[in-house]
């Protein structure tokens, strides 16, 4: 690994370790941090703050997650001697989020992530004449008692804005063209994959680890 330095990286709101499983046999010094439990409506700045104090190694590195990790990796990388921040199939705000996720932000600061499981569990009932399958699907496991780091996570989300320190960290972005869960048109990759999806670990190691390799050259 490029000069040696510490990669942290952060997988998506419902993934965990296995996602990065090719970068894992690639990069020697990347560790993949889990998840720890948000506090009581806890934005995700202080959040990743929080998670930074955690994966801190005491020395320059590199951060960077999948999706939903890469938001937190963002605001982690204002607290630690980040050389860069890489964002894999994720944005750089909020405001590069689908129009679902922009419409629900109306509401979450009302409801709170509290309530998210009974929203989703009635749009999943009465929702099948307007709402895909797909998005049916999902309502009903965001619904499911065991989702409740998913609900903080997607409520957290929507009331984010990137803090001015994260504003300033130097950012390197990998995105797949076919991105349905984060179309790749609502952000700025420094690098599009063509046939790429969500999953782009998985489904273009290759070019996720080549991009990582790049990055952490040039420092």
């Amino acid at each position: 690994m490029a000069n040696g330095l510490p990669l942290i990286l952060l997988s998506g709101m419902a993934a965990d370790e296995r996602l990065f499983e090719p970068q894992l046999r690639e990069f020697p010094n990347l560790t993949v941090q889990p998840w720890i439990e948000p506090l009581h409506r806890e934005s995700l700045r202080a959040y990743a703050a929080r998670l930074a104090r955690i994966v801190d190694p005491g020395q320059p590195c590199f951060v960077g997650g999948a999706s939903f990790g890469g938001l937190v990796a963002l605001e982690m990388a204002a607290h630690l001697r980040a050389e860069a921040c890489f964002l894999i199939g994720s944005v750089r705000s909020s405001d590069e989020l689908p129009w679902q996720w922009r419409v629900f932000r109306l509401i979450a600061p009302i409801v709170g992530p509290e309530h998210i499981n009974t929203l989703a569990g009635t749009a999943a009932r009465v929702g099948s004449p307007m709402l895909s399958r797909g998005t049916i699907r999902r309502m009903r496991k965001l619904a499911a008692p065991r989702a409740a780091f998913v609900r903080w996570a997607c409520w957290a989300v929507v009331r984010w804005r990137p803090s001015p320190a994260a504003r300033r960290v130097r950012v390197l972005q990998i995105h797949g063209a076919a991105d349905r869960v984060l179309p790749v048109a609502r952000t700025r990759p420094d690098m599009i994959v063509p046939y790429g999806a969500h999953a782009l670990t998985l489904s273009h190691p290759r070019a996720v680890n080549d991009f990582l390799r790049a990055g952490m050259s040039r420092v």
